[in-house]
């Protein structure tokens, strides 16, 4: 897959690159011979140089953001220098804000470098052409400066476009209140099995330790499950707004998601046949007093955060974050890492989906399996220790999935791990 997105990153690199050039210099050499700045003194054409300099740097800047948008979303790029650049830091910089800056630096530094080869053009000619006048390079120069700030944004709109019909972006385009009103206005059939399947999952948990729990959104429903055996609960998502609806529920703003119902069905999951207001608020209100943390997590790090968990809990986060399988693995990868030797994984993810509606919006899945899941955990997690299972839901026509895999497993201790 990486080797796919290099090939058509360099196909696009070269494309991009032909077509700049051809429109720039036909625009330059069409402006020249149009002679519509004939006569100016040559003061005034310098200042329709710099103007055009300014035009260019507006088309560019819309590109730059273009090409950071797809990079984070496909991992491609118009610019092979500038998807490395992207790729050199992404491994190492926690978020992804320095990694797009790199990549749009690169990017603008390749674009200012192509200047060059037509200054050498424009005033060689002029040097060695009697025809061709200084006044004539510099009127070529602006003109191909306005054509290449047409192509820049021509080509951001075109991005944008590509990239609004292939999936929304968590950035741009999320919005917790619609997620939340989509799929938690009730207890729809994946989460009934979801959460009964969470609860039964964290009787294997040890108590009275810290329960991370990984990619939470904007939602709690799966928290409760886990507030009384928890000496402290702690949410992990990436997005600021997602954990800003968390922090408006424990503060009980007005407005804030009601998550009664899913306690409600979490304490029968428990063994509580027919849970009273009173029980439903109890466990409510203790769920608040254990959340002690909410912190943004990035699972594109190798090291999401500096401490490990004897409980880690990260249903529909690194399947709902990407559509490309082999992301899914490094994402899974991360987050697992995060689990201590002999501690417990709890996780889920949509089944063979290939994406997911929020408001009319398409958001990716990676077309996960239960064969996908199991090969991911294989080298760290006892299969003997540990169930997976598939669990049809039939919302195939409201969300985009029919089906979701349940899975708990237990990490390996130090000395029962395979050598070799």
């Amino acid at each position: 897959m990486e080797i796919r997105r290099w090939g058509l990153s360099l196909v696009a690199t070269a494309m991009s690159a032909y077509a700049l050039d051809v429109v720039a210099a036909a625009a330059g050499a069409g402006l020249v011979a149009a002679g519509l700045l004939d006569g100016l003194r040559q003061q005034w054409v310098v200042a329709v140089l710099v103007a055009s300099y300014a035009i260019w740097a507006w088309g560019l800047r819309a590109n730059l953001r273009a090409n950071g948008a797809l990079l984070v979303a496909t991992g491609t790029s118009t610019n092979v220098l500038s998807k490395a650049a992207y790729d050199l830091l992404v491994r190492r910089a926690k978020g992804d804000r320095a990694p797009r800056v790199a990549a749009a630096v690169t990017y603008a530094g390749t674009e200012v470098v192509k200047e060059l080869p037509y200054y050498g053009v424009a005033f060689g000619a002029a040097v060695s052409v009697e025809a061709i006048t200084s006044a004539d390079a510099l009127v070529f120069l602006a003109g191909a400066n306005v054509a290449a700030a047409a192509y820049e944004y021509g080509l951001a709109r075109v991005t944008r476009v590509f990239l609004s019909r292939r999936y929304a972006s968590f950035e741009d385009d999320w919005v917790p209140a619609r997620y939340l009103t989509d799929y938690y206005s009730a207890v729809e059939p994946d989460e009934v099995a979801t959460i009964a399947f969470i609860v039964d999952a964290l009787r294997h948990a040890e108590r009275d330790r810290p329960v991370l729990f990984f990619g939470v959104g904007p939602t709690l429903h799966h928290v409760f499950a886990a507030a009384e055996l928890a000496s402290e609960l702690h949410l992990g998502d990436y997005l600021p707004a997602n954990l800003a609806e968390l922090q408006r529920w424990i503060d009980g703003a007005p407005g804030a998601h009601d998550w009664r119902p899913f306690v409600r069905h979490t304490l029968r999951c428990e063994g509580i046949v027919d849970p009273t207001d009173a029980e439903v608020s109890a466990r409510e209100e203790l769920t608040k007093k254990k959340i002690t943390q909410l912190v943004r997590v990035d699972a594109r790090q190798a090291h999401p955060l500096d401490e490990s968990y004897a409980t880690v809990v990260s249903p529909y986060c690194a399947d709902s974050a990407t559509d490309d399988i082999a992301t899914w693995r490094r994402l899974m990868r991360n987050i697992t890492g995060l689990v201590r030797p002999g501690g417990l994984f709890v996780t889920a993810a949509l089944h063979r989906s290939r994406g997911y509606t929020v408001g009319g919006r398409r958001f990716p899945s990676a077309n996960v399996g239960a064969d996908d899941l199991r090969a991911a955990l294989r080298t760290d997690f006892d299969p003997a220790r540990g169930s997976i299972e598939v669990c049809p839901t039939g919302q195939d026509a409201a969300h985009g999935y029919a089906s979701v895999i349940l899975c708990w497993a237990r990490k390996r201790s130090v000395q029962d791990h395979p050598i070799g």
